[in-house]
């Protein structure tokens, strides 16, 4: 977490340097080389290396917040005094605050230098006292067969023992993936072992590789000692030579047919593909090799040359068998009361093998009492550093293992509640907006890769993909082990604190605390608990993500250096004024049942709005609601969303015309704020979500999109609905002419009719093409070679289609199709057999049957019904 810090010092400073304020009393330039080489210096380290170190590390992080906090003051001193021009800060003041500046820059510096003696001081000792820990830490559960039974793995034992047997596979090398605990090496031995492999192969090798040994070199090395091969060893250099190695191996290999398993592989994607492509040889004898590894590659140019078999996650049924035949002896019949709590139990360990025998393990000869109070905890274990247990052991050592520079997106996880879905694109905004990382309006993609990193490390879970590029996220959780690694390490880092009891909100638990997340805000009625939270004044986020509440609540909002503030789950009854001080701002997500104030251009940094009614409170029915014209003053905002109010094209004044130059999302509006007059002076718009209330906007027509297109060149997506459509005429009268260069593309509740389409079918580089609740209308819908030439997703829902033709050609680039709610429809065209992934939910009960028996190149459909019989 020194990173973090560092990182965020050298943030802050930049943002002080460019304050106006401060530059009319400050000529110099802030240095930041001995922050920038700091954190050069750290990135090159494992993770690992900084434990021994970890007092001097937490000196760095309290020298920098102190440092933060004193810059943060200072910047919000200044900018509450620009509201005010008769006032400005005194000399005195500018004297005093550069003093603790320069002293404690000194003694931050003081205290980098320190960790980095610290450091090499040790690294020596680390490598001769961590060899065995990192190989204890890593493999606990991997080195004792009786700790993890096999249940639920029949499917992948099948797959990895066909593969290993098939006498014309090309594929020399495949990885088992998953997160820890999930039984990697335990299942890979379980083949590894069985005696029809054991006669099919000449040599065979199972070595443990570890974390120490990440060079390619040094891998081959490890084999190579195994072999027993015997070569010089005077000279060191041949040791780190790849090409003398591979030779050695070569010779060593010579004509046989081997299985080799590297376990515990922790390497980055070079390494990977190099040993994968050309350092093990290839005798066309059915060689194989099985990489173990938490790591998954993020090349994805190179998947086609990979196989990886990813393990799953128990499901409820063999969660209960684990648990069972790990609490009780064989044979054993437990009460049907016994049982029902049980399940429910399992059910809470979320499908972690290891999680499971842990859990077992920690009730056998447990009364019913002791098995009911632990269904009704929220996990059923408690996951921290400096638990004995093998499986904490494992998860922390798995976080121990992330690079320096990810470890604070892995803890910012845990601010979400136990089983929330997390959003891509909601998490990215608030990672931007704490300050992690810097971000131009392009750069939004290249932010996501940090959460893609952590998915391949197999530490946060894929809920589901994105439609415009299926290798990308949408939606992710955490399982509850990491989440409660991720809780507990917070709170001894002071890094974010959990409010969900009474208990939780004392001054001692909240104390320092940079970020406070509310999980249950029914706390936040309690006026000892607004005393309490005054204790934090710096607190820099405050997060209520509890079940939305019906009535309002008082919110404490007196931290002034307040950055964060997601109170979408909190109602009020009208915009509370307290929020107008904090300048610092950054990401105001809000819940109001009145309109935005003008006050809000007083929060000059705001760069995510999200501002929305309670669903209770209905929209005019007299025409469109404003945001205040002050919206404009908002020269940082990058994302807007504000449901059922719209922008009002501000009137020149003293000849400028304000212009949203970094805004490039705008969601929840109407067409009245697409018009010419608004749209110029938001030049960099990428999103759009537009929405139409049929009382009194069925009369507008999509003529607005033309804007669009004459003003923009680069355009990724548009979204209309149409609220409550007419069913029996068209809502939108005209399809618009969309920009060339759109990507993504969702109507609903449009009522055009089926041969509008060509419109859509005509873009080149139309990707998403979603059509739900009435988007389109009519009984068929025909289809020719030429049109969509580039889409790969299509989703149809709820329309009223019967027939769905396609004359001529193919979608070859079509990835994924589903159809959804789409009572009507018969037929679905054979020219998307090709398609990789077709799901149909509660449809015709007959078409479903026809989906079933067509043979689909990619394999069989995901079909699904909730309202039918099983189709067989």
């Amino acid at each position: 977490m020194a990173h973090a810090a560092v990182y965020s010092v050298k943030s802050a400073m930049m943002e002080l340097e460019s304050n106006s304020a401060f530059k009319k009393h400050s000529s110099e330039s802030i240095s930041l080389d001995d922050f920038n080489s700091f954190l050069e210096a750290i990135e090159l380290l494992p993770s690992h290396n900084l434990v021994d170190a970890a007092a001097s590390e937490r000196r760095v992080k309290d020298a920098a917040q102190q440092l933060i906090d004193l810059i943060d003051s200072h910047v919000s001193d200044l900018l509450l005094l620009s509201d005010h021009q008769s006032e400005s800060i005194s000399s005195d003041d500018y004297i005093g605050f550069t003093l603790s500046l320069t002293q404690q820059l000194s003694e931050l510096k003081q205290e980098l230098s320190s960790f980095l003696t610290a450091l090499k001081s040790t690294e020596q000792q680390q490598q001769q006292q961590q060899q065995q820990q990192r190989k204890k830490s890593s493999s606990d559960y991997n080195s004792n067969g009786k700790q993890q039974d096999l249940v639920g793995l029949d499917a992948q034992i099948k797959v990895l023992k066909e593969w290993i047997q098939h006498p014309y596979s090309s594929l020399l090398v495949t990885t088992i993936a998953g997160m820890t605990g999930i039984g990697k090496t335990t299942l890979v031995k379980h083949v590894y072992s069985d005696p029809c492999v054991v006669d099919g192969f000449q040599t065979r090798l199972f070595v443990h590789i570890g974390p120490r040994y990440s060079q390619l070199e040094e891998i081959m090395l490890l084999v190579l000692n195994q072999l027993g091969a015997v070569f010089p060893t005077s000279d060191k250099l041949l040791h780190k030579n790849e090409d003398y190695l591979r030779n050695q191996l070569s010779e060593a290999l010579s004509r046989q047919k081997y299985l080799i398993v590297l376990d515990d592989v922790w390497t980055d994607t070079d390494v990977w593909n190099r040993m994968r492509f050309n350092s093990f040889p290839e005798y066309e004898k059915g060689s194989r090799i099985i990489i173990i590894s938490q790591i998954q590659s993020l090349d994805y140019s190179m998947l086609e040359h990979q196989w990886i078999i990813p393990l799953p996650l128990l499901n409820d049924e063999h969660s209960w068998k684990l648990l069972h035949q790990t609490t009780f002896s064989s044979g054993y019949q437990c009460s049907s009361e016994l049982e029902k709590i049980g399940k429910e139990i399992a059910r809470n360990c979320q499908g972690l093998p290891a999680a499971i025998i842990q859990v077992g393990e920690n009730l056998r000869g447990k009364l019913v009492q002791e098995w009911k109070t632990l269904s009704e905890n929220e996990d059923p274990l408690v996951i921290t550093r400096n638990d004995d247990t093998p499986l904490s052991k494992a998860l922390y050592f798995s976080y121990m293992m992330l690079p320096q520079y990810l470890k604070v997106f892995f803890l910012y996880m845990g601010v979400f509640p136990k089983k929330y879905m997390i959003s891509r694109t909601m998490l990215i905004k608030l990672w931007v907006s704490e300050g992690f990382l810097s971000l131009n309006p392009s750069s939004e993609e290249f932010v996501g890769i940090y959460l893609d990193l952590l998915i391949c490390r197999n530490v946060v879970l894929i809920e589901n993909k994105a439609s415009v590029n299926m290798n990308t996220t949408k939606n992710c959780s955490m399982h509850f082990t990491f989440r409660s690694l991720c809780v507990n390490e917070a709170k001894s880092e002071k890094f974010f604190h959990v409010l969900k009891k009474y208990t939780d909100c004392k001054p001692e638990n909240i104390k320092s605390h940079q970020r406070l997340c509310v999980h249950n805000n029914v706390v936040l009625a309690l006026r000892e608990v607004h005393e309490w939270m005054e204790s934090v004044p710096n607190t820099r986020s405050l997060l209520c993500f509890g079940p939305k509440q019906q009535y309002p609540i008082v919110l404490p909002l007196w931290f002034r250096l307040l950055k964060i503030l997601d109170a979408l789950a909190v109602r009020f009854y009208e915009f509370p004024h307290q929020v107008f001080p904090l300048v610092q701002l950054r990401y105001l997500a809000i819940t109001c049942d009145r309109e935005l104030p003008n006050s809000i251009s007083k929060l000059l940094n705001l760069e995510v709005l999200i501002f929305g009614r309670h669903l209770n409170i209905k929209l005019s029915k007299n025409g469109p609601s404003y945001l205040p014209i002050e919206i404009w003053k908002l020269f940082k905002l990058r994302q807007l969303y504000c449901m059922g109010f719209d922008l009002l094209a501000p009137p020149p004044s003293d000849g400028s015309h304000p212009v949203l130059e970094n805004l490039v999302t705008l969601s929840g509006v109407s067409v009245h704020s697409c018009t010419k007059e608004v749209l110029s002076r938001i030049p960099n718009l990428k999103r759009v979500a537009v929405q139409i209330e049929s009382a009194h906007d069925s009369v507008e027509t999509f003529n607005f999109f033309s804007q669009f297109t004459s003003l923009y060149q680069e355009f990724e997506s548009f979204k209309c609905v149409v609220v409550n459509p007419n069913l029996s005429s068209q809502i939108v009268h005209c399809v618009p002419n969309f920009p060339v260069n759109i990507k993504k593309i969702s109507l609903s509740g449009c009522g055009f009719p089926w041969k509008k389409i060509e419109v859509l079918s005509a873009l080149p580089n139309l990707k998403v093409l979603k059509l739900l609740w009435y988007a389109f209308c009519g009984p068929v819908w025909k289809i020719s070679g030429a049109e969509f030439p580039a889409l790969e997703f299509l989703l149809l829902e709820d329309l009223d289609i019967e027939q769905w033709e396609f004359e001529g050609g193919d979608m070859r680039y079509m990835h994924r199709v589903i159809v959804r709610h789409c009572y009507k429809l018969k037929s679905f065209p054979d020219n998307l057999i090709f398609t990789d992934l077709v799901e149909v939910d509660d449809c015709n009960l007959s078409f479903m049957k026809k989906i079933r028996r067509t043979m689909f190149v990619s394999g069989e459909p995901k079909i699904s019904s909730s309202i039918t019989p099983q189709l067989t």
